[in-house]
């Protein structure tokens, strides 16, 4: 058997790097681990509730629509959106709980009321990214960044002057606001690139610009729907699947790949796309080593009643916040009072439990990845027992009584199922930043039919990053096959 091209995993950017590729004429084979496409974000079923254990802030919903225009098809026949209001319920320590609109003047009318001495502060700030994020649409979403010179794209460094380059993003986010609640809120920004607030990062600034300038959304039929639409028009296109595959090398000649083995055959192929880490699938993974960036700490609940009390999208701070990300982003340990998210998704979701009395209680916290100080399996009961304190701190109590199903998430978890380098969702640790500011390009720099997609390389991590990632692979691929 040979193909022209290989796939390895049919994660989110797997299944971008599928259609972009068709589209280009390429003949497809993706071989996948699981039984089933869409990676992290992977429909699961567990006692007839429907589980999104995966992404669940979703914004930039131009980026999927795209693709579906890309390949000449009407993207609301595939994948529709509902807009929240909110981008999130608001539980700090020791003030009101309030609800984030998610708009520009529903967040100055709150900030007037909870945090008036920050007002100025955000406009200033809102205003510096509505001018910085059309440059970021111009060239971080544009193409990868593979050559010195692509630093000098006239857009780039548009986007830098915004920001004073020789601060790190604790230092900018000081210079912005002086209350407790707005720090606490965008110092954990940094975290969904895998970065801390220590780095030169003025890039997570855009998220919560984006959820307030564009919006946040829910997928109809959950945040599944979303690889389930990818997988449709991949298979419409022509690309083939064949699950249940385990790839456990490449076979490499000179600087090619001619092959890849799995734990049932060898497939002869032209060139490799990979869907999983380079660290953990390629030359790289002999860096045993490598330090690597952050990770999560889940845990999903099906709860026989309702858990009063949750939005959409609930964020709960400690008022020891301050403790938090040091022990997280400085000391890499899991925070002894944790900040945590919680995604409650059966208000939009009539498939999410299966009765409307019961409720489906999604918990996340920002971890370490695996480290030798931290054993994840020992270790579990005592995070979950932080988490769920720290809930009641707030009277949102998860009965034991009542648990139909716990189904814990860990960087273990991530390391053994998906291939993710030392179960980090973000690859190498900061140091093997791109000049220090952009993840690895996915293209191999001695390999020259291997590319890489996913959130380990550029443009980065998150649902719509790891699509674009998927495009930027196929392109840069072509790219480095060309005859010069």
């Amino acid at each position: 058997m040979s193909k022209q091209l290989i796939i390895i995993g049919a994660g989110q950017g797997g299944l971008s790097a599928a259609i972009y590729a068709r589209l280009q004429g390429w003949d497809v084979l993706v071989l996948e681990k699981q039984d089933r496409t869409g990676g992290k974000a992977a429909h699961i079923t567990e006692h007839g509730f429907n589980l999104d254990p995966g992404p669940s802030i979703i914004i930039l919903t131009k980026i999927y629509d795209k693709v579906f225009t890309d390949a000449g098809r009407n993207p609301r026949d595939y994948l529709n959106f509902i807009k929240l209001k909110n981008v999130s319920r608001v539980y700090f320590e020791g003030l009101p709980t309030f609800d984030l609109p998610a708009d520009l003047d529903g967040c100055r009318t709150l900030l007037k009321d909870i945090a008036p001495q920050d007002v100025p502060g955000f406009d200033r700030l809102y205003s510096t990214l509505k001018k910085a994020a059309p440059l970021v649409d111009e060239s971080v979403f544009n193409h990868p960044f593979t050559d010195p010179k692509d630093l000098l794209s006239p857009a780039l460094i548009k986007f830098g002057l915004k920001f004073n380059p020789f601060r790190d993003y604790k230092t900018l986010v000081d210079s912005y606001f002086k209350s407790d609640l707005l720090r606490s809120f965008f110092y954990g920004f940094p975290s969904y690139g895998g970065q801390s607030y220590n780095s030169k990062a003025p890039g997570a600034f855009l998220i919560p610009f984006y959820m307030m300038d564009q919006g946040v959304f829910f997928p109809v039929g959950g945040v599944r729907a979303i690889p389930e639409s990818f997988y449709k028009l991949a298979i419409e296109l022509g690309v083939e699947f064949k699950f249940g595959q385990t790839v456990e090398e490449f076979n490499v000649a000179e600087d090619r790949v001619t092959s890849v083995q799995t734990g049932q055959e060898s497939i002869a192929c032209e060139s490799v796309i990979s869907n999983v880490d380079p660290w953990t699938l390629g030359p790289l993974k002999r860096m045993k080593c490598t330090p690597a960036s952050l990770s999560y700490f889940t845990a999903h609940w099906g709860i026989d009643q309702k858990v009063e009390g949750l939005d959409h999208h609930t964020l709960f701070i400690p008022k020891t916040y301050t403790q938090s990300f040091e022990e997280l982003y400085i000391h890499r340990q899991f925070p002894s009072r944790p900040i945590i998210y919680i995604n409650d998704t059966h208000e939009l979701d009539p498939e999410a439990c299966p009765t409307q009395n019961q409720s489906l209680v999604f918990a996340v916290v920002t971890a370490p990845p695996q480290e030798p100080h931290i054993d994840y399996e020992k270790q579990t009961p005592e995070f979950l027992r932080r988490i769920k304190a720290e809930l009641a701190i707030h009277h949102i109590e998860i009965p034991e009584d009542k648990i139909i199903f716990e189904r814990i998430q860990s960087p273990d978890i991530f390391a053994q199922r998906d291939g993710n380098f030392r179960g980090s969702l973000y690859g190498g640790d900061e140091q093997f930043r791109k000049w220090g500011i952009f993840p690895p390009a996915g293209i191999d720099p001695k390999i020259s039919n291997l590319a890489y997609c996913g959130g380990a390389v550029q443009p980065g991590a998150g649902l719509p990053m790891v699509t674009l990632s998927g495009k930027f692979a196929v392109e840069l691929l072509a790219k480095s096959l060309k005859p010069s």
